[in-house]
């Protein structure tokens, strides 16, 4: 005689409630490792970001003789807004036909004319963006321009403090190419990020400054003022421990928030004060100093 052989489908309650409490466990384990390698892979995008600007400020150096200036000005007029360091860099980024839809006056005398606001000077730029930085295609801070996460240092590309041209060459940086900053990190997260045409707000659409270091949070929460906060001016990411910078030589590094600043000074100062601290002797192209290589 057969028995039928007693059994049940399925689970029973307290079967399926540890099943879930696993899954639940392996998820919590499993997501900080997918954010850790989203923020590398955010991280190594910037740098190869940074390598692109490097190679094309290094072309534009050997084609006219020296850097592109950060805000294009002549020895009388500053426009502003203006045309940045960013829009010179466009034909070394593959943008030739956007730079010459742009019109840009080479001379300095005028900036943006209205008939290429708008659609062309929003226009998405890859190498200027970088996935840690914020999402917007424009920056609403900042005429609405096209959004740029990346500023020039400049002391090595000027205008002075007079808003006048004071073009660099690579060789003329005396303190060594390899010792000079020369583009580094501005998020739209903590800051007010920047943008490739020159805003009007203030010179933080271009340039940063050392201040009182790295990844100094802009106090206005959102940050969505040109004016006002010195913080506005320094060099931030969202990379987390410091930001990525391409030095004169083209090389790209990641220097750590804890570098040898200068605390008595706030971003605002231009030029930077001197003195023996490392994040300053960085940003000065020309103050004779040894930097050294533990940055």
């Amino acid at each position: 005689m057969n028995r039928s052989r007693s059994g049940r489908d399925g689970f029973t309650l307290i079967e399926l409630l540890v099943v879930i409490a696993i899954i639940a466990v392996l998820i919590g384990l499993l997501l900080p490792a997918i954010q850790k390698v989203r923020g590398a892979a955010a991280r190594t995008q910037c740098s190869n970001n940074l390598k692109q600007m490097g190679i094309a400020m290094h072309a534009y150096n050997d084609l006219n003789g020296s850097l592109p200036p950060g805000w294009l000005t002549n020895a009388t007029v500053q426009p502003s807004p203006g045309w940045g360091w960013g829009t010179l860099l466009l034909p070394m980024l593959e943008q030739g036909g956007l730079f010459a839809q742009l019109n840009v006056d080479l001379t300095g005398a005028t900036g943006p004319a209205a008939a290429v606001t708008g659609a062309l000077t929003q226009t998405v730029i890859s190498p200027f963006r970088c996935p840690a930085a914020g999402a917007q295609a424009i920056n609403s801070t900042l005429n609405n321009y096209g959004m740029s996460h990346y500023v020039v240092n400049r002391e090595v590309t000027g205008p002075d403090v007079n808003n006048k041209p004071a073009l660099t060459a690579i060789i003329g940086i005396t303190d060594g190419a390899s010792n000079t900053i020369l583009i580094g990190e501005r998020d739209f997260i903590r800051n007010i990020g920047a943008t490739w045409v020159r805003a009007n707000a203030t010179s933080a659409s271009f340039e940063g400054r050392p201040g009182k270091g790295l990844n100094i949070k802009n106090p206005n929460n959102p940050p969505n003022t040109g004016t006002g906060p010195c913080e506005r001016l320094g060099f931030t990411s969202n990379h987390g421990g410091g930001c990525n910078f391409v030095l004169a030589d083209g090389s790209v590094r990641f220097i750590s928030e804890t570098i040898d600043t200068d605390q008595t000074s706030d971003a605002c100062a231009y030029p930077a004060a001197t003195g023996d601290f490392t994040f300053q002797k960085l940003i000065h192209p020309n103050d004779g100093k040894a930097v050294g290589s533990n940055f």
